[in-house]
């Protein structure tokens, strides 16, 4: 028998681990599949348009840093929803329920709020310049342990609130701590309960048609 004949008859001794590199390869590809494939589907639909879905349809409570500026959200419900860092400029939020709900750190420049339910809203640094919230219409903004520690609310106009259809309910537990009030607008508004003490005030109108300066020159520094 030649050499040639010899050699074809012997096992190969590479084919066992010719074939055990390519299970691994394979068995290695289908797992990378396994893997990736879910995180491709999770990317896909976790975009900002499908996250806004599934907040306004109630299916989701979670659209940090969303953006909905200039949005109408009238009579939305969004209790307990966290958009902490999202974009609501100009937004209409009048009569919506946002009661619990995470707007730190949001963009709420001249936002409409008025007669929303904001109760235990926090609203701790956000940007709240020229927001409404005035009462109106027989109703009012509903603000019972509301933060806006540390927000800005230059311009913002609460006049009347802190009353309903039956009297005077005030403003309690509403923490302004560190909350810049320049330019504010308290005007017919009930403060009865409210965390005013280190609040700072500039060219803010009070309840009786008063202008409070008492922080004008600390807010000239910063």
């Amino acid at each position: 028998m030649s050499n040639s004949q010899l050699e074809s008859s012997q096992p190969s001794k590479q084919q066992p681990w010719l074939n055990r590199r390519s299970c691994t390869i394979g068995c290695l590809g289908y797992v990378a599949g396994l893997i990736t494939f879910p995180l491709i589907i999770i990317i896909l639909t976790n975009t900002p348009q499908n996250q806004k879905e599934r907040l306004l349809e109630g299916r989701s409570q979670n659209c940090q840093n969303c953006d909905f500026s200039y949005e109408d959200l009238s009579f939305a419900q969004l209790n307990k929803v966290n958009l902490a860092g999202a974009n609501l400029e100009g937004a209409i939020l009048g009569a919506a329920q946002l009661n619990g709900a995470n707007l730190s750190r949001a963009n709420l420049k001249s936002a409409i709020l008025r007669q929303a339910q904001l109760n235990h809203t926090n609203f701790e640094g956000a940007d709240l310049t020229g927001a409404e919230f005035r009462c109106g219409a027989g109703t009012c903004t509903d603000l019972t342990g509301t933060r806006f520690i540390n927000a800005n609310l230059t311009r913002a106009d609460f006049r009347v609130v802190g009353f309903t259809p039956v009297g005077e309910v005030g403003l309690e537990g509403v923490d302004f701590t560190g909350a810049n009030l320049t330019e504010a607008n308290f005007e017919g508004a009930s403060l009865k309960g409210a965390l005013l003490e280190q609040a700072k005030f500039c060219k803010t109108t009070m309840p009786d048609g008063t202008l409070s300066n008492r922080n004008c020159q600390e807010l000239a520094g910063e």
